[in-house]
């Protein structure tokens, strides 16, 4: 019986592909040769991202570039969240009038600007956005994640949201950066997990010079701030566990944390945290099961460099890169740094693997954004890395050379053993330069690829669309999985699917939260290379029920649903 529900609602959303690749195309890039065009104007994205510089150089202005992934009317075509900044950075705690923006995905044929309609034009100066169905009702909600206070939409399901952040008890405010939904406690509700930057006041904000230039104030001078943990309660409500959880214990103790990934690390049914933090030791919160976490990134081997030294982490994503089974760590650092992949050697161990995966390019850029994905579908997990320096005067103010202010992409493609090099036929996209942050994977098309969105401060949103779906002749094959909890979270997100087709087998974590400022499409997006056929799926969801599907046809978007007990 479930295997036939599955089958009937494949067949429905293959009904819905066919559609989206037959007529509802946007206007094409003419530059548009490589595996990415961007398309965001000829598909209505019309964004500009305000962050208030005036000259004054307020840090919050370097840090700004979030986005969402949400289906807020639940048609099965993701549309797009966008967090803007504000127009005076010094009072960003006050509403402004830039906003944050919601765009209606047109079937994948273009983008319609919802945001007055929808109710979710966020004034204040905003940074990260976690998407999820907090409240189990069946639609997607928002949390935006502020300088200042932050800021819950509870999706009403007729289209439009409400703002329950003082009901919901979140108002606490600080210095938000990202944030993502995890059930720590397995009591089938997502709480929140808000990572908090610096012990900063924009107005009060000290001013440094750097030879006689006004420049941005290095993220050393001030304090850092604690991270939240916010427990769902069930009812609407939230309660803030962090320092019952021991996850905010004050000092220096704190991070500066930027990115954050939940994710079962040691392969104990529970959900850890890993969060990527700016120029303090990074965090692997341990979930011990009893509402407590513990910090082993010092004893695991992903604390600091493989020098032993602190450095500037910025955004996170893990993924099973090599075929082992177990996620390694991606985490996006400074220029002259190089980015760290950690990878797991032993239970507890992890090892840097930076140089012996080919990743060290990194080391005249500055990586915000960071998204494993498989962009080409040939079976194994790539990279794309948003890049762009944090000063504006870099290239006057620096001693050393090679290093700029708007920096391209990096789109590095994975042999299949966890060694990459440089896409060749990446596009124009990746030839170009950006003042880079957020970056969020998703497809929006339906049509079995990832496409990128990849969020700028000189640019605004630029939407990059993969054309290997869409070229004569070069359709590769896919899987496209999503889950639908019963017993637990209605988002599934903790779930692990392994996917086995052509002697490959693939892990794959649902989690939307991830890379810098960003919620992902929460789908699980496997390419198959030459496969027409899946031979198993292996779901393990949370709480640790696992469900196998044998013997799928190749290219369809499977709705998988829970089985209850």
């Amino acid at each position: 019986m479930m295997k036939a529900a599955i089958q009937l609602i494949s067949q429905l959303m293959g009904a819905c592909l066919l559609v989206a690749l037959c007529g509802c195309r946007g206007a094409e890039d003419p530059q548009d040769a490589g595996l990415f065009s961007d398309v965001t104007a000829s598909l209505g994205i019309d964004f500009s991202l305000v962050n208030g510089a005036t000259g004054e150089r307020f840090v919050n202005e370097t840090m700004v570039g979030g986005a969402g992934w949400i289906d807020y009317d639940g048609d099965g075509w993701l549309d797009l969240y966008l967090a803007n900044g504000h127009e005076a950075s010094s009072v960003a705690e006050k509403p402004g009038t830039a906003g944050n923006r919601l765009y209606r995905n047109l079937s994948g044929g273009g983008f319609e600007d919802v945001t007055a309609k929808a109710g979710v034009g966020d004034r204040r100066y905003s940074n990260g956005v976690a998407v999820a169905d907090y409240d189990n009702d069946g639609d997607q909600d928002l949390f935006v994640a502020n300088v200042g206070r932050n800021t819950l939409y509870r999706n009403r399901g007729d289209g439009s949201f409400e703002d329950v952040t003082a009901g919901a008890g979140l108002e606490r405010e600080g210095f938000g950066a990202s944030a993502t939904w995890f059930d720590y406690d397995g009591d089938e509700f997502l709480d929140l997990f808000v990572v908090r930057y610096l012990e900063y006041i924009p107005h009060l904000a000290r001013p440094c010079v750097e030879r006689g230039n006004r420049v941005y104030c290095h993220p050393r001078l001030f304090n850092g701030q604690a991270d939240l943990l916010y427990r769902n309660r069930g009812d609407g409500g939230f309660e803030d566990v962090s320092r019952k959880a021991g996850l905010s214990l004050g000092g220096p103790t704190d991070g500066k944390g930027l990115g954050v990934l939940a994710a079962d690390f040691d392969g104990d049914g529970l959900q850890d945290l890993y969060v990527a933090n700016d120029t303090t030791a990074n965090f692997l919160w341990r979930n011990k099961g009893d509402g407590t976490f513990v910090d082993v990134a010092y004893d695991w081997g992903v604390a600091l460099s493989s020098s032993g030294r602190t450095q500037a982490g910025m955004g996170v994503d893990g993924a099973d890169i090599n075929g082992d089974g177990w996620l390694e760590i991606h985490v996006t650092n400074f220029s002259r740094e190089t980015n760290n992949l950690f990878m797991r050697k032993a239970p507890g161990s992890y090892t840097e693997g930076i140089q012996v995966s080919r990743l060290g390019r990194s080391f005249d850029r500055l990586g915000f954004g960071t998204v494993f994905g498989d962009y080409d579908l040939d079976g194994d997990l790539d990279l794309a890395i948003a890049n762009g320096h944090v000063d504006d005067l870099v290239e006057v103010n620096s001693r050393e050379t090679g290093i700029s202010y708007r920096q391209p992409p990096d789109l590095l493609i994975n042999d299949g053993a966890g060694s990459f090099s440089s896409a060749t036929d990446a596009g124009r996209p990746f030839e170009k330069s950006y003042v880079g942050r957020g970056l969020a994977s998703a497809d929006f098309d339906n049509d079995g690829d990832l496409d990128l969105l990849l969020c700028t401060i000189d640019r605004g949103a630029v939407l990059l669309r993969n054309n290997l779906n869409t070229r004569e002749k070069t359709a590769a094959n896919y899987l496209s999985i999503r889950l639908v909890g019963s017993s637990g979270p209605r988002d599934a997100y903790g779930s692990t699917v392994v996917v086995e087709a052509g002697g490959r087998s693939q892990l794959f974590l649902c989690q939307a939260g991830r890379s810098y400022l960003c919620s992902l499409d929460p789908r699980i997006n496997a390419g198959l290379g030459g496969s027409v056929l899946v031979d198993k799926v292996t779901i393990t969801w949370p709480g640790g029920r696992t469900q196998v599907l044998r013997d799928l046809p190749a290219n369809q978007q499977l709705i998988v649903e829970e089985p209850r007990q």
